[in-house]
């Protein structure tokens, strides 16, 4: 009677196969050892992938038979892709057993290495399990690759996602909880205000658990504005292909955050660790000489510190930070709306909303018609995800749909109750009176995004104003109606004026008359 030691493996894929499981190759190798007079001595059971034999129990396997090698006679497995599925390591591994006077077979392909024939038939049945595997990766690799063609990302689901199933039972993208602060992130960074270390700690106070390389990642990852990277693969290129998942964010916002990125400092080309509270208009004005954007340092004579806006080297622009604070203010107090430009404002957007009523009303046959319309969209992604449109037919069929689709929910979405929306403006008016107060008390954060948002581009200082060619349109608009008052009332003189620009004060339609005539009916 032959001592052998059994072997049994099945990895996760083979559980439910019927043959593989770990109870029937137990079976089938007691059975054998029953029939051809073998004394089991042990049993080594694992559920691991045979790519390497860098598996636990295998390692106890080998350990056993190094300390035990005189009592076996022989290593029996059900068959020999149960061994490895890596050829030239199932010959080294062999060899190893050999030399302890162990010999390996398997039961359902037994091999006579007596014979010199049989040494081609190892060969073979050595070879076939990683030939399989081969395959196997090759077949993975090109379902994902077309899957990602198609846009379906088909990898594990990155931070602000969750891997769901659409109509077709498919995978398909879907925002989670953290998909708001993913939309936040890239938005704060575009500010150009933070950098990423100081993101990443006011996201995680809010819940989104992420590190720095994962940060990195997030913020080059194009499938947040709704596209799918296939990467470059024999002889096809690298592509970028509109995914069929919803984007977090638009197209525009990427590329602001990737040309960040890539200069390697932020808009208002700010050095990030340098943000001093005592300089919160720092970046946004240049030289009114060089054009170039201000720093700002403090120097120290014996008895005092004096803090500074100023040019490099060798332009010598200089202003004090007291004097240019002094000037800003004065400035946001030119931009806020008395109670009168107030009241003429509100009566305006009241007048608008007038129109919008009789211009824009929907009925019965709108709700039915945008119905209809959406039912198609999802006949249409059926039939693409089933195949049986191409991704040129759906792309247009699509396109056309959701174009009919937005200007019927455009039209829709101008019903929204007056005195909602006629409350948003109002609030909205109501901190433009306050914009200065706004700002003075406002931390160094919101003291930055408030003069970010009056000024797309930066600003001078010239004559103790502020100087610029380009202020926030819709502001500018609104701090018109106070113009248009002022010059119902007594003039000033132009030099007391806060507010002195490049550009022409362009008329806002409504005021064409500053003093309205019918009073429209007030919203209740």
């Amino acid at each position: 009677m032959k001592n052998v030691i059994l072997y049994i493996r099945v990895s996760t894929d083979e559980q439910a196969d019927r043959g593989f499981s770990l109870r029937d190759q137990e079976d089938k190798l007691r059975s054998y050892c029953k029939d051809n007079d073998r004394e089991v001595l042990l049993v080594f059971k694992e559920d691991y992938s045979a790519k390497t034999f860098n598996r636990p129990e295998f390692k106890k396997l080998l350990e056993f038979s190094k300390k035990n090698y005189k009592n076996i006679d022989e290593l029996l497995i059900v068959k020999w892709d149960r061994f490895s599925r890596n050829t030239s390591e199932s010959y080294q591994m062999i060899d190893r057993f050999n030399l302890l006077g162990i010999r390996t077979n398997a039961i359902t392909q037994p091999l006579d290495m007596s014979i010199p024939e049989q040494g081609l038939m190892m060969a073979v049945y050595l070879s076939m399990p990683e030939v399989e595997n081969h395959r196997r990766s090759q077949n993975v690799t090109a379902g994902m690759r077309r899957a990602l063609k198609e846009g379906r990302y088909v990898s594990a689901p990155p931070k602000g996602y969750d891997m769901g199933r659409d109509v077709s039972k498919k995978p398909i993208l879907t925002p989670n909880s953290d998909a708001i602060l993913i939309q936040e992130a890239f938005e704060m960074f575009s500010e150009g205000i933070y950098n990423q270390r100081e993101i990443i700690k006011k996201l995680y106070a809010k819940g989104l658990k992420i590190n720095k390389s994962v940060f990195a990642k997030i913020l080059r990852n194009p499938i947040y504005y709704g596209y799918v990277y296939v990467k470059a693969y024999r002889e096809e290129t690298e592509q970028m292909i509109e995914g069929i998942h919803e984007p977090l964010i638009s197209k525009a916002l990427f590329d602001k955050v990737q040309g960040i990125l890539n200069k390697g400092k932020g808009a208002k080309n700010i050095n990030y660790k340098r943000l001093n509270p005592n300089f919160p208009l720092r970046g946004f004005i240049n030289c009114p000489k060089c054009n170039k954007t201000l720093t700002a340092s403090t120097s120290r004579s014996r008895k005092n510190y004096y803090s500074y806006y100023h040019c490099i080297s060798p332009c010598d622009t200089r202003i004090t930070a007291e004097d240019a604070h002094a000037w800003f203010n004065s400035f946001l107090k030119s931009l806020s709306l008395n109670d009168n430009s107030l009241k003429l404002l509100i009566e305006i957007i009241i007048e608008a909303f007038d129109k919008i009523d009789k211009t824009t009303a929907v009925g019965p046959k709108h709700y039915q018609k945008l119905k209809s319309l959406q039912e198609k969209l999802t006949r249409i992604q059926d039939l693409y995800i089933d195949q049986e449109l191409s991704k040129e037919d759906y792309q247009e069929a699509k396109q056309r749909c959701q174009t009919l689709i937005d200007e019927l929910e455009e039209k829709q979405a101008s019903q929204l109750k007056k005195k909602e929306v006629f409350e948003i403006f109002k609030k909205g008016l109501i901190k433009i009176q306050t914009i200065e107060k706004q700002y003075n008390e406002g931390s160094l954060d919101g003291k930055r995004k408030l003069v970010g948002s009056i000024f797309p581009q930066k600003f001078v200082f010239e004559n103790e104003k502020i100087r610029t060619t380009d202020l926030n349109p819709v502001l500018l608009k609104i701090t018109s109606v106070n113009r248009c008052l002022q010059r119902g009332k007594k003039k000033r003189q132009t030099k007391n004026h806060d507010l002195s620009l490049k550009v022409e004060n362009s008329g806002f339609e409504p005021l064409t008359s500053c003093l309205p005539g019918k009073r429209s009916s007030q919203l209740s």
